[in-house]
């Protein structure tokens, strides 16, 4: 089974077109046009949202000038809000056909296409001709990749001497947390789960220069509970507008990833790193 159909085992992600039913039940019709102020409350899916976004703009210092790559964009809400706030040039680059087809319709109805450039590929096989990137960035998205290796070879060969990468990401904090490990792995389609040294090291071990890092547990824990209450307090209109199945897979997704947190099994990170001039 492809790459591609196993990250639909992750129930955060069985219909990408659920965004619309959201938009619409705002008085949002399907051609209509939108902003980026009004989508961001629903096409962010990492933790924190447009705040955690709008951190990196301002600790990668991203202008207008800046070429930027997004690995893992889902709906491509953090790429539209970076070029919508900086005007900078960014790509996309989305490995689930349906979340890039969904997230290429919004771009164009926020009127962003000649600065978002959505592309459906697997990073691992994506190559850029034309010119290195500027900066690099990702939410939530690189522990669904297999090969840790490859994936920070691939980062560092698609940047720029000089360039910058940021990275959000999920991490093993407890190899001896007493969860059902196999689960976890289906459950948060996680390929890449690494401890945060061995993370650390992967990425220096191809050549980078670690510039931060922050340990995010603590913040996740405290996001994904809010999170999860919130969901089922609402369940009746999520329910109304989406259908219980619907509801059923998110808030299974929800209540696991606060119980694997719980667990301390997995744990949050936040690194940024340069490539040597």
């Amino acid at each position: 089974m492809s790459q591609a159909l196993d990250i639909k085992s992750m129930k955060l992600y069985p219909e990408a077109g659920r965004i619309y039913r959201d938009l619409e039940n705002l008085g949002v019709l399907q051609n209509d046009k939108i902003t980026v102020e009004l989508l961001s409350s629903f096409d962010q899916l990492h933790y924190h949202g447009v705040e955690a976004v709008k951190k990196c703009i301002d600790v990668l210092g991203i202008n207008e000038r800046d070429y930027i790559l997004e690995v893992g964009a889902g709906w491509g809400g953090p790429s539209r809000y970076i070029a919508d706030r900086t005007n900078s040039q960014i790509v996309a680059l989305e490995l689930q056909r349906d979340f890039h087809e969904v997230g290429l319709d919004l771009t164009k109805r926020c009127g962003l296409s000649e600065k978002v450039e959505h592309i459906c590929f697997d990073f691992l096989k994506y190559e850029q001709e034309k010119t290195r990137f500027d900066k690099i960035v990702s939410w939530l998205a690189l522990y669904h990749i297999p090969d840790r290796k490859n994936i920070c070879k691939k980062l560092f060969k698609l940047l720029r001497p000089g360039g910058k990468l940021f990275i959000e990401d999920l991490v093993i904090l407890d190899n001896t947390s007493k969860v059902d490990w196999n689960s976890l792995q289906k459950d948060l389609f996680a390929n890449s789960l690494i401890l945060t040294s061995e993370y650390r090291h992967q990425l220096q071990a191809v050549g980078f220069n670690i510039e931060y890092s922050e340990d995010m547990t603590s913040k996740w824990v405290s996001f994904t509970n809010n999170r999860y209450q919130d969901f089922l307090k609402g369940e009746r209109k999520f329910i109304k507008l989406h259908g219980q199945h619907l509801f059923d897979q998110i808030s299974y997704f929800y209540r696991k990833i606060v119980e694997y947190f719980d667990a301390r099994a997995i744990g949050g990170l936040q690194v940024i790193c340069s490539k040597p001039e």
